[in-house]
């Protein structure tokens, strides 16, 4: 039979474990303590200094009409009282609750003033904004807007070493030509245009690209701001500018200063296909600009002795067409200095004729050993030009055609010709002709 202890007993057993007794001795302190910080701990106020206010427009009326908040609130402190029971407010701190002002109502430009609330940022509940000082904040809204500028490189104090010249710099990064400008409408209407401005103070005997930094004007060429490459804004005096409100798409870039050589060169005229016995030096011309003046990379420029024009085709060539407007061909860092966009170059064609014939030798080159080719009998009209004492004496029969089929396969096509003649080496054909081919 087993024997039941009475309860308190019980009880008395179990408190009689020195550890139990330790834990139940903690949780009624604690017990006594919650009660008597509850019940007993009298109201206080707690008082907090430098508090910044969170003022914002997003999301808002004011944000969709193109409002935007243009003066420094960031710098206004405010100090905070909190009322509520001691040990709630002593376990306060100042990120436990947020300042902010209601913008919901605002809708056009101009200085508002707002109240200041207070509102709870965290869990911590049971205490009272009592009071905030100042109470109002003046906030000023104006319009935002954006304006795009073309960045106008500037290079202070270049110079260039003795027979080179200093061109005009260039934005390094094509990217950053322009500049986009945002911030209040009543500043953004006063920018005209944008600089990057370097001080260099150098003399350069090759191109370097610098660092510079963003310099706004007004439309009278007045400094505005500048944007130092630190990010400090400093006004047209050099005076360090807290917050112009503009917010700009950069405002460091990298300037390249061209460093060129600059020389006057012949100019000479050059010719393609021209027939096996006429010399190009033995070719009589002029050009309305024998020489010409370019300029570029200085290890290039130095390296040239004349400039070439692009190739004449002489089969456009008779003796009544001698004229052609053709351009430099300029090597990778040269241009031209002068204004001249192409060049005439009158051939001499007074001892030039020409004469037509039908040309019935045809000869196909260059086909593929396994395959076999018919072509046209005869091309009619064939315009051949020369010096007029050959032209006098050559027949149909010193003439031939010559195709070239090396790229060609079985299969028919209309291909090129040139006309040759192996007696009379200095004519050539005026003109482009062509025969049908078929191969098999």
């Amino acid at each position: 039979m087993k024997y039941k202890l009475p309860f308190n007993l019980r009880i008395t057993r179990i408190f009689a474990n020195k550890k139990v007794a330790m834990a139940f001795s903690l949780l009624l302190s604690f017990a006594i303590w919650i009660s008597v910080m509850v019940n007993q701990n009298p109201v206080r106020e707690q008082v907090f200094t430098d508090i910044s206010a969170n003022i914002s427009v997003e999301g808002t009326a004011a944000s969709d009409l193109g409002l935007g908040i243009v003066s420094d609130i960031s710098s206004q402190r405010f100090t905070v009282t909190v009322s509520g029971p001691n040990y709630i407010v002593s376990s306060l701190t100042s990120d436990d609750f947020v300042l902010s002002a209601n913008v919901s109502e605002i809708n056009s430009a101009g200085t508002h003033t707002l109240k200041i609330v207070g509102t709870r940022n965290s869990q911590k509940d049971g205490y009272t904004f009592k009071s905030i000082t100042p109470a109002t904040l003046d906030v000023v809204f104006d319009y935002i807007d954006s304006k795009e500028l073309t960045i106008v490189p500037k290079l202070i104090g270049v110079s260039a070493s003795d027979g080179l010249v200093a061109e005009t710099p260039v934005v390094a990064n094509s990217e950053q030509g322009t500049l986009v400008v945002k911030g209040p409408r009543s500043t953004v209407g006063k920018i005209a245009s944008a600089c990057a401005v370097a001080d260099v103070d150098k003399t350069l005997s090759e191109t370097q690209t610098f660092d510079s930094y963003v310099v706004l004007y007004d439309k009278d060429g007045e400094v505005l701001y500048k944007f130092s490459s630190d990010g400090s804004i400093l006004d047209a005096n050099g005076n360090a500018v807290t917050n112009s409100y503009l917010s700009l798409s950069y405002t460091t870039l990298k300037i390249t200063q061209p460093i060129s050589k600059k020389v006057t060169l012949p100019v000479k005229a050059t010719f393609l296909n021209l027939p096996e016995g006429l010399n190009e030096s033995k070719i009589s011309y002029k050009i309305d600009h024998d020489e010409v003046t370019v300029i570029g990379t200085p290890d290039v420029v130095s390296k040239l002795d004349e400039i070439t024009l692009a190739p004449i085709d002489f089969t456009n060539v008779s003796s009544k067409s001698g004229v052609f407007e053709v351009s430099a061909t300029l090597k990778d860092g040269v241009k031209i200095f002068d204004a001249i966009e192409s060049f005439k170059v009158q051939i001499d064609v007074s001892n030039y004729t020409e004469k037509t014939f039908t040309v019935s030798n045809i000869k196909c080159t260059e086909l593929d050993s396994s395959l076999n080719v018919t072509s046209d009998k005869y091309i009619k009209n064939v315009k051949v030009c020369g010096p007029k004492n050959v032209i006098s004496e050559i027949t149909a029969n010193d003439l031939y055609a010559v195709a070239d089929l090396s790229d060609k396969s079985a299969g028919s096509y209309t291909v090129s010709v040139i006309i040759k003649s192996d007696k009379y080496k200095s004519v050539w054909q005026v003109g482009s002709y062509s025969i049908a081919v078929n191969i098999k």
